[in-house]
This record gives C-alpha cells, sequence and structure tokens, in this order.
C-alpha cells in the first residue's frame, strides 16, 4: 500500500487499484471517509479498457505461474506471508487497521487478528491445496497429474473473485485460486479495500509472475463479462452471469442443534462460535435448535453473550462490530423489535439491562442479542452481521428439516441417530459433533465443496496426461 498523503490535509492512505503489478491511481479518487466525514483513503480507479488489458494479461500469465516449481512457487507465498506478519509485528501496518476498523465498523484488534490468520493461511497453501487434489499432491495443479487415466487442467483462463468486505480472514477465497496458479482479478468491497492491496502488493513484492492478480476496486462489470469463471459472495449474483461461469460461496446460515447432556462448557463455546469474526463469518450460529427447553438453553446462552458487552473500537477487548451505515443498523433494529413485538423474547436484554441500539464514541452498534423465536420466525435460519443467534424449540422428528439450507450444523450433546440423517441431508454442508462440535472453519475442510473441483475439471488426454 502506498504511503500516507496530506493531500487532504490529514493522514490519508492512497489504496491503488493494480493492473499487474502496476499500480493505478486517479486524478478524481473516490475517497472514503469515516462516521465523522473525514477522509481516511483514496482509492485508485481502472476503466473500462484498463479492465479490458487486465483480463487478456492474465490468459497470459497462466503459463508463467504454471512453469514455476512447486517447492519455489509455495516458497513464494511463504515469503509474502512473512512479510505481511513482520509489519504487523512492526507496527507498520497501523495506519491501515485504523482506516479498516473506521470503514468496516471492526474493533481494531480483531481486524488485526483476521489478517494475520490470512497470513497464516497463506503461509499453508501447500497443504490447504494437497486437500484438496485429485492425487493428493499439489504438483497436479502444474502439471495436470499423471498416470490415472485423465488430465486435470484449469477450467478457464481467468477468474473473478468479488471479494466481501466482512472480515480479513474471508480472503482465503481468492488466494486458493491464486495458489492453485489461477491469475485472478480481484473485485474488493466498499467495507474493506485495504486487505486485497496489502495482500497483492506483498505477493508481487515476494516474486509472483506479471498479472498474476489485478485489483479493481468496486464493481467490475467488464471483468464479469471478460473473466472466464467467476467467484461470487452470497447468493445475491448479477444477472447478467450465467449459471454455469459462477460458484457462490460464505452464504452461510450455520446452525447448532442442542440435544441431552451437555459438555459443562458447552455454553462457553457456542458463545464464542457466534462471536468469532466479530459475528461478521458464514460459521458463526446464527440459530440454535432446541430440542430440550427452549428458554433455559436461551438463558444460558444469553448469560455469556453478556460477558461481551459493547465496547470502543480501539478497546483491545472489543468483539462486537460498529455499523458505519447507521440506516443499515436501524433496519436490522426495526426488524427485530417487530419479531419481539409478534411474541419473541429479547433474552439478553433482561440479561444485560443494555438496550438494543447502543450509541457509543460516535458509532451506531447492536448490542448482541439472543432472541427466544417460534420456529416459523423469519429470523430463524437468518444470518444477521454481528452476534445474534435465534433460538426455538423444534421436535427431534423435525430437527433434520429445520436444519436444511446451513453450512454448519453442530450437534451439541446427545441426539440419537441426528448425526447420520443431518449428514445425509443434501442442504446440509458440514456436521460436526461429539467434542469436536465447534471446529468451525478449517482450511482443509469441504467448504461448500472443495474450490479446486470449480476451478479445475478432469479430461481425457491422449497418448498421456502429460501432454
Amino acid at each position: 500500500m502506498s504511503a500516507p498523503t496530506a493531500a487532504l490535509g490529514t493522514e490519508v492512505l492512497d489504496v491503488p487499484a493494480y493492473d499487474g503489478a502496476r499500480a493505478v491511481m486517479s486524478h478524481r479518487p473516490y475517497v472514503v471517509h469515516d462516521v465523522e466525514g473525514r477522509p481516511l483513503a483514496r482509492l485508485g480507479s481502472a476503466g473500462r479498457l484498463t479492465q479490458f488489458r487486465m483480463a487478456e494479461e492474465a490468459g497470459r500469465a497462466s503459463r508463467r505461474m504454471r512453469s514455476i516449481d512447486d517447492a519455489d512457487w509455495f516458497g513464494l507465498l511463504r515469503r509474502a506471508a512473512d512479510r505481511v506478519t513482520a509489519r504487523l509485528d512492526s507496527g507498520d501496518l497501523d495506519l491501515w487497521l485504523r482506516a479498516l476498523s473506521a470503514v468496516s465498523g471492526l474493533p481494531r484488534r480483531r481486524a488485526a487478528r483476521g489478517l494475520r490468520t490470512a497470513a497464516q493461511d497463506l503461509a499453508r497453501m501447500e497443504e490447504i491445496l494437497a486437500a484438496q487434489s485429485p492425487d493428493g499432491t499439489v504438483a497436479a495443479y502444474r502439471t495436470g497429474g499423471s498416470g490415472l487415466g485423465w488430465s486435470w487442467r484449469p477450467a478457464g483462463r481467468s477468474v473473478l473473485v468479488r471479494q466481501p468486505g466482512n472480515f480479513p480472514t474471508i480472503n482465503i477465497e481468492w488466494l486458493q485460486a491464486l495458489a492453485t496458479r489461477r491469475p485472478v482479478l480481484l473485485s474488493t468491497a466498499a467495507a474493506d479495500p485495504f486487505t486485497p492491496v496489502l495482500l497483492t502488493e506483498e505477493l508481487y513484492a515476494a516474486g509472483l509472475p506479471e498479472h498474476g492478480v489485478s485489483v479493481v476496486h468496486g464493481d467490475a462489470p467488464a471483468l464479469r463479462r471478460l473473466a472466464d469463471q467467476v467467484l461470487w459472495p452470497g447468493e445475491d449474483v448479477p444477472a447478467d452471469l450465467p449459471p454455469g461461469k459462477v460458484k457462490t460461496y460464505h452464504f452461510g446460515r450455520s446452525r447448532a442443534v442442542i440435544g441431552d447432556r451437555l459438555p459443562v462448557d458447552a455454553w462457553q463455546r457456542l458463545a464464542r462460535e457466534a462471536f468469532a469474526g466479530c459475528g461478521r463469518l458464514c460459521v458463526n450460529m446464527s440459530s440454535l435448535v432446541v430440542l430440550g427447553d427452549p428458554k433455559a438453553a436461551a438463558e444460558a446462552l444469553a448469560h455469556e453473550f453478556a460477558a461481551r458487552p459493547v465496547l470502543p473500537l480501539d478497546d483491545p477487548r472489543a468483539a462486537v462490530p460498529a455499523f458505519p451505515d447507521r440506516a443499515a443498523r436501524d433496519s436490522l433494529a426495526l426488524r427485530i423489535e417487530r419479531e419481539v413485538a409478534a411474541g419473541a423474547v429479547d433474552v439478553t436484554a433482561a440479561a444485560t439491562g443494555v438496550p438494543l441500539r447502543v450509541e457509543l464514541d460516535g458509532q451506531a452498534f447492536l448490542r448482541p442479542t439472543v432472541l427466544l423465536v417460534d420456529p416459523g420466525s423469519s429470523l430463524f435460519g437468518t444470518e444477521l452481521p454481528f452476534p445474534f443467534t435465534a433460538v426455538a424449540h423444534v421436535p427431534r422428528s423435525k430437527a433434520v428439516a429445520a436444519c436444511a439450507g446451513s453450512l454448519i450444523v453442530s450437534v451439541v450433546g446427545e441426539a440419537d441417530g441426528l448425526v447420520r440423517a443431518l449428514a445425509e441431508e443434501p442442504g446440509v454442508d458440514k456436521v460436526f459433533a461429539g467434542d469436536r462440535f465447534d471446529r468451525g472453519y478449517h482450511p482443509c475442510d469441504p467448504h461448500e465443496g472443495h474450490l479446486a473441483d470449480f476451478l479445475f475439471k478432469k479430461k481425457a488426454v491422449l497418448p498421456g496426461a502429460l501432454a
């Protein structure tokens, strides 16, 4: 990331777009402000002609990336990760973290931890990709595999990744695509244009071949059209993307099923799952399916939520995000308040004595919330961008149906037969039970399937797979 400039009368970051390794700023950059209207950063913009060149050059970069042997390639990724970690340790990214916190509403220390985790994931890409390879080796991404009657080849020359701004760890999606030696066209989110640029700069500094990554801030309809494949966050896919070209990711709606004879630390561990990534991750537990007494379950969880209050974003203990868009905060609050008016119980209101809407240091928050609802409530099974869990009683006979559409289902305690039934439910992606019910995200696990299965496909290539 470029050095701060005083061009706007205060410390303002220059955050360029990247046409390959070339930083692109414009004469009229888009200026990002904090909630008090002070400028924080200037974003470079890349016009359509530049985007056309990005897509064209990405198609040529793949061969250069595949020509690097495995030891050098993964060594390059580890060097980039080490550079990010070293800058975090030295305090060199403090200004960057302040800007990220102000724009995204993330507590500063949590944002730093998320970036550190993204760097750690980048450093272990060899292990992550081996878990996805059809022959268990990372060489298959370079050679196509051998001697198995098929050749594993890229399913396109370039891939556009629309990067969400929920939390820095989510950058693992495009880092995985890059690690498979697929050139990446990256479009950043308004809530976090910083992390993708920082990682891109350190990758090029570590030796990434030209046009391995290009970066555009904001939506990039030209790249949507030009890229061979697209990774899109959530389920609101633009109408101009054909279904066969796009893979959606990180749409969440994870749940937990509360059975009998719970571990003594169950509620503490469940609360930790709800607050992971400040409640903005797809693995956050958004709903509890309670086979027994839902009121007791909601009160036990609310007791743990109460131990994690709203704090200023620069407090090292802070775990609750702010809403830089106050209207978005108020819209979510109104939705919860309507449910309460219809009969739902805000259990955390009684446990904390804190109102749902919190104002602190000029920032708008929602108090972490446990809501006791009817299973037919529109909020049961809905993922909200802060620590929020809806709790409902569901009879054992309907528990599997109540979990359909979940990324993760955590089965807590004893629930005879449910683990097998949930594993066979097509609408459930992951099932964790026993002592590993709170496994959450692990980069080697299938996560909405394996990304490599979208980026590569098996072909019959004769006379040999190495052709």
